[in-house]
């Protein structure tokens, strides 16, 4: 009897829904797994360098502003060329790339080319990974269950670093190893990743910018993107200075990771239930009742004494990450036309982690530097009100202008 290469019952399995199901959530771990020994961490090694809070800020806006166009016209590229995997690829390598010169800078002016290389190279490869999900999956309203792995791994390497920091003998500069590391694992994996760009036999009209351009005149479209956009700049607060938050308050790294941790236990809990949430009150809604949990997230946070008090609240915060997440791309894949879903899918995040994180990461950063992280919470938490109700009259209106047309 003939013996089959372990490698090619991979990649059969692989072609399976369940084993593509499965190969999809391995692609979502092990990118976010990455991300999070960096993301939440390098705020702290910004001031270990001595760094300000306002230099800080500024290199947070800096990376998303660069990553507002990097995205759209890499994911442009990927939709034009049908060449996904091959982008995510060269995404991939070019933020080791950047990652390996990163400890090697110890001033806000060395960071600035290097923060700048890393952005450009991160920000399609999220929108890559949703599209090549959505594209694949037979029901679409299953892509939260996929995603689910992006969050198992970012908390468990949270607390991870966390750990090792509190722990071990390592410095902060392990965070940009541990991040190479996955990416690295998350480069041999993308080869099991399904195709979606060939459907042989069939006929695909290429993407071309006017396509862009119909989407934005689409009704509504942009005043959702701009809601979207504040949903960035809160979001910003949390991924730059709350870490610092909780050092002042006295609190150690492992807390941090432990924090982060909580957090994706709501997380959890709302991309397993963003399936049903979204038959029953839509993306709209989803994205709106999103801004609700930040808004008792904010004022909570900005008000506690005892460090350890922030993770009674950490599983609502989580849970308004992945009520907007999934509602966002949902409402995204819904409008968008499918030859320039990864497009579509990259504008919603340029908006998002491009343009609102880099306003918000200013924002912050001039708030944290003048009054401190409990003032700046509390300016969060009525951005988050204001963009609630803006999210409830914008729906409101769309169901009203819908019943009207029907009449």
């Amino acid at each position: 009897m003939r013996k089959t290469n372990p490698a090619a019952r991979i990649k059969k399995f692989s072609r399976t829904p369940r084993g593509t199901r499965a190969v999809l959530w391995g692609a979502f771990f092990l990118f976010w797994a990455g991300l999070a020994p960096f993301f939440p961490f390098i705020g702290l090694y910004y001031e270990s360098i001595n760094l300000n809070g306002s230099q800080i800020g500024q290199l947070g806006s800096i990376r998303s502003l660069v990553s507002f166009i990097s995205s759209i016209l890499l994911a442009f590229l990927s939709d034009f060329l049908r060449r996904r995997k091959l982008i995510l690829r060269a995404c991939i390598l070019g933020m080791i790339a950047a990652l390996l010169i990163f400890p090697h800078a110890a001033s806000f002016a060395t960071l600035l080319p290097i923060v700048m290389l890393y952005s450009i190279f991160l920000s399609p490869t999220t929108a890559i990974l949703d599209e090549t999900t959505l594209r694949s999956l037979d029901n679409p309203r299953d892509y939260s269950k996929v995603r689910l792995g992006g969050s198992v791994g970012w908390g468990i390497l949270v607390f991870i670093t966390g750990w090792l920091l509190d722990n071990a003998a390592v410095n902060l500069t392990v965070i940009f190893y541990l991040h190479i590391t996955l990416l690295i694992l998350l480069f041999v994996f993308s080869w099991l990743l399904p195709e979606t760009e060939r459907a042989p036999g069939v006929s695909v009209k290429k993407a071309s910018p006017k396509d862009v351009w119909e989407m934005l005149r689409l009704p509504a479209f942009l005043p959702w993107m701009g809601i979207i956009f504040l949903w960035g700049v809160v979001v910003s607060s949390i991924v730059n200075f709350s870490f610092l938050h909780i050092k002042h308050l006295g609190g150690g790294t492992s807390l941090m990771g432990t924090a982060i941790s909580v957090s994706i236990l709501g997380e959890i809990a709302g991309f397993t239930a963003a399936k049903r949430i979204q038959h029953k009150v839509g993306s709209r809604m989803m994205m709106a009742l999103a801004f609700a949990t930040h808004v008792i997230w904010f004022t909570a946070v900005s008000l506690i004494k005892q460090p350890a008090s922030i993770l009674f609240y950490q599983a609502l915060g989580g849970a308004g990450y992945s009520l907007l997440h999934a509602g966002s791309v949902a409402y995204v894949d819904l409008r968008a036309p499918g030859r320039i879903g990864t497009t579509a899918q990259a504008v919603r995040g340029a908006i998002q982690f491009g343009l609102g994180s880099g306003t918000g990461a200013l924002i912050s950063g001039v708030l944290y530097q003048a009054y401190g992280s409990a003032a700046l919470y509390r300016t969060m938490a009525i951005i988050s009100l204001i963009a609630f109700f803006l999210a409830l009259l914008l729906r409101s209106l769309e169901l009203s202008r819908v019943k009207g047309s029907a009449h």
